[in-house]
């Protein structure tokens, strides 16, 4: 697509677009994999697994949390080239649940899967430990409301509805 106008212009567009293509694929890479952490969690049958299993999570949930500030900041920053997006509802609404997805996961789901990372880190049969399963069942729980969250999020970002 060719862009009219001064070289400058053009700039910016090409600078839109490649933010554009880094915030789709950080939100591939990073969110993406979040939706299965509990399925990871869930095959494990051994505190060995459980252990394995963690690890793998604890990966993915690193690269999902340098993915969600490369999410922010590429749509700050697409925001600030067309400032007309802080007047679009869907955008701000985005923006919002974005910042409450962050500390719901903060305050919410990260202090229960430290817990459960410590009790898989301690656990040294082979019988997964009925306070981790307790705390399993509670993550499960939370990470249903994020990832509804999230859908939230995908949906505006996609459909961009006018309330």
């Amino acid at each position: 697509m060719s862009v009219p106008g001064n070289r400058e212009a053009r700039a910016v567009h090409h600078l839109y677009s490649a933010l554009q293509a880094i915030h789709v694929l950080s939100a591939i890479l990073g969110v993406g994999p979040i939706f299965l952490f509990n399925l990871i969690l869930k095959k494990a049958k051994t505190a060995e697994q459980l252990r394995y299993a963690h690890r793998i999570v604890n990966r993915l949930n690193r690269n999902a949390n340098a993915s969600f500030g490369l999410i922010l900041l590429s749509g700050l920053m697409m925001g600030w080239l067309n400032p007309y997006l802080f007047r679009m509802e869907w955008y701000i609404a985005s923006l919002i649940l974005f910042l409450a997805s962050a500390v719901y996961a903060v305050t919410a789901v990260e202090p229960v899967l430290k817990q459960m990372n410590r009790i898989a880190e301690q656990t040294d049969g082979s019988e997964i430990p009925q306070e981790y399963i307790a705390l399993f069942k509670k993550k499960q729980f939370r990470d249903r409301t994020a990832n509804i969250m999230a859908v939230i999020i995908i949906l505006l970002m996609v459909i961009k509805p006018v309330f």
